[in-house]
């Protein structure tokens, strides 16, 4: 009776000691203050982006299929060239070969497909209706996605997340006001991840896919004028802060 009186009191010992600890630990301040989530917009213009897109091609002899790829990428990095940007900003990834499926040659064998990835670095933009009207539309070239982005992003960034601090003050100073306070210090403040609000960086969509379907000149018509522009960057900054109330009631001292 002596053992099991010792361990209860002992499990009540433990059992306080981690809620005064996790009381310890707890993330709320222990002083009157007012959480709140400022944020900031912006638009801006690209000055940088990437165009992706494969170069597929299918024959009996894999060989010949090769050969295909090699002389659209050569034709890339001569556009390139013509439109004076730099031919090695054109990446081309490892080439990947298989067998299609349900078709055969005029001889009766398989028939190979091959495929290659390429990415291309668009240092300006300004080239940029010249190089997508270049290349859409050529044969063996499919599967388009563009993705813009901005040389001084991290400077944009900076001064989102100064904005929405700024935004988080604003709103806190009317909270305290309507309790009766006034606005202390920010005492904590944590930015969120900016999101891109646009749907152009980083983005591939179905709609660059070269359509293979009925009605496919007029859908293809439609997606080359989208290719060919040039996306805003639509972006949101949003930071939560904390700030210290003040003029607390009497008797209770701010820390």
């Amino acid at each position: 009776m002596l053992t099991m009186k010792t361990r209860l009191r002992a499990a009540a010992l433990a059992l306080s000691l981690a809620t005064t600890g996790m009381a310890a630990a707890s993330p709320v301040p222990d002083y009157a203050f007012v959480h709140v989530t400022g944020t900031a917009f912006t638009a801006i213009l690209p000055d940088i982006a990437t165009l992706d897109f494969e170069i597929v091609a299918a024959d009996a002899d894999p060989a010949a299929a090769r050969a295909v790829l090699e002389t659209r990428v050569a034709e890339v990095r001569a556009l390139m060239q013509h439109l004076t940007l730099d031919p090695e900003d054109v990446v081309v990834r490892e080439v990947r070969q298989t067998v299609r499926k349900g078709e055969q040659s005029a001889a009766g064998g398989p028939v190979y497909e091959l495929r290659c990835d390429v990415k291309i670095n668009v240092r300006n933009v300004t080239s940029w209706p010249a190089l997508t009207g270049g290349l859409f539309g050529k044969p063996n070239l499919d599967g388009f996605a563009s993705s813009f982005d901005s040389s001084t992003m991290d400077k944009t960034v900076d001064e989102l997340v100064t904005q929405a601090v700024l935004d988080a003050r604003r709103r806190a100073e009317v909270i305290a006001a309507a309790g009766g306070r006034r606005l202390g210090a920010l005492t904590g403040a944590t930015p969120d991840a900016i999101k891109n609000l646009s749907t152009a960086m980083g983005l591939q969509r179905d709609e660059f896919r070269m359509p293979r379907r009925a009605g496919a000149q007029e859908a293809q018509q439609q997606d080359r004028e989208q290719l060919m522009s040039i996306q805003a960057i639509k972006l949101q900054q949003p930071v939560d802060v904390i700030f210290r109330l003040e003029n607390l009631p009497a008797g209770r001292k701010a820390r």
